[in-house]
């Protein structure tokens, strides 16, 4: 507290009260208090609100990568294919593999004996085909016949051969050639995931083997927002390593600002490459 100034007035009597001075006084050192307490709520909230949008964007980076590596993990091997500017990028998925005891090869058959699946839904085979030495991209996606993927299958019974597995196909059908390693591999049908304006990552499904993604005719789920700059890049499998796709892009904050946060984000997948 300020001390009280005594004053005298003009009938000489002594009054008590404060100057011009001291209130000017007392009002810079309040403002001075105000600015500085007010610059540390400020900041204090800034720092809480950064920290808030750092963990959103770290978590959305997090969501995107590990949902379409995953997905991009049990690719077909040689089923990779790149859009022209590498912001789209397709898959056969794998439902299943096992190892088969013989396939229609030379004459066309609905039936074939395999040992049985690990980890597979043997009473749910809806949608899926068999794929025997996917070695080439080249009608991959066809389904020719005779082709390295079958024609739908129908349903799995027990084989003649002791403890195998009969696959039975909706039609007959006569693959190409053998596998060198007798490999089955149960696929289900293309997925394609897209970079796309707006700062989404789509996921696309439902429109068959094609591999160009039509312009209908498919199921559209976003994966991911806050996107920028995405792209894949696919380096071929060679007989000393594994196929690898690499997925880049940046997430960004919703400052609107100018000063908008970005994390750069790059992953590496490897795909198996022993068809």
């Amino acid at each position: 507290m300020f001390p009280l100034s005594t004053t005298s007035s003009p009938t000489g009597r002594s009054q008590l009260g404060f100057t011009l001075i001291e209130m000017v006084v007392t009002m810079v050192i309040v403002g001075i208090l105000g600015v500085g307490i007010t610059n540390f709520i400020g900041r204090s909230v800034q720092g809480y609100s950064d920290t808030a949008e750092r963990q959103q964007l770290a978590t959305i980076a997090w969501i995107v990568s590990e949902k379409v590596t995953r997905e991009l993990r049990g690719a077909l091997p040689n089923s990779i294919s790149l859009s022209s500017g590498n912001t789209c990028i397709g898959i056969i998925p794998i439902a299943a593999g096992s190892d088969y005891l013989s396939v229609p090869i030379a004459t066309a058959s609905n039936t074939f004996e395999v040992v049985p699946f690990s980890n597979y839904d043997n009473a749910d085979v809806s949608g899926e085909r068999a794929a025997i030495y996917p070695n080439t991209l080249t009608n991959l996606y066809s389904l020719s016949n005779p082709g390295m993927i079958s024609d739908l299958v129908d349903n799995l019974s027990a084989g003649t051969t002791t403890g195998a597995i009969t696959v039975n196909l909706d039609s007959t059908h006569r693959f190409i050639t053998d596998s060198p390693t007798k490999r089955v591999y149960m696929v289900q049908n293309p997925i394609t995931y897209c970079f796309e304006s707006g700062g989404f990552l789509y996921r696309y499904s439902g429109y068959g083997f094609q591999q160009a993604l039509p312009s209908n005719g498919f199921t559209r789920t976003v994966v991911g927002s806050n996107l920028s700059n995405g792209l894949f890049a696919y380096t071929a499998g060679t007989l000393s390593r594994s196929g690898v796709i690499t997925l880049s892009f940046n997430v960004v904050g919703d400052n609107t600002g100018g000063n908008a946060t970005s994390h750069p984000i790059a992953q590496e997948v490897q795909i198996r490459n022993v068809p």
